[in-house]
């Protein structure tokens, strides 16, 4: 009986396709794959992202102090002293931006997680 139960099994299994639950495994083991995935590729990126801010600081810190240069123009030297702090305030917003998605990835893996410990 045990065989018989066995082979109507598969065989169904075979002449109707994945069940939902099946289906949903698939789709649960590729999301969890997918999210680590880019959780790792973000976090390496992060390093670049705080270069940039590092880089944008110490330009701003440049231009603070003209490049150890006499003002010959000071209207020249306000406007680089704010493309700097531009540069440095659209660094620091990228960067934020940056982690914020990696957070968010995290909190949806850690969902995922959690629904199926339950």
């Amino acid at each position: 009986m045990n065989k018989a139960k066995s082979f109507i099994k598969q065989f169904v299994a075979v002449v109707k396709g994945d069940d939902a639950e099946a289906t949903a495994q698939k789709a649960l083991r590729q999301a969890d794959s997918g999210l680590k995935a880019e959780i790792a590729s973000l976090t390496g990126d992060t390093v670049a992202f705080e270069e940039a801010v590092e880089n944008a600081e110490e330009n701003l810190t440049l231009a603070t102090v003209n490049h150890g240069k006499l003002i010959t123009s000071r209207k020249d030297y306000v406007a680089n002293l704010l493309r700097a702090k531009n540069d440095l305030t659209d660094a620091q917003d990228k960067l934020t931006a940056h982690l914020e998605k990696i957070k968010f990835l995290q909190e949806q893996l850690d969902n995922l997680s959690d629904e199926v410990k339950a």
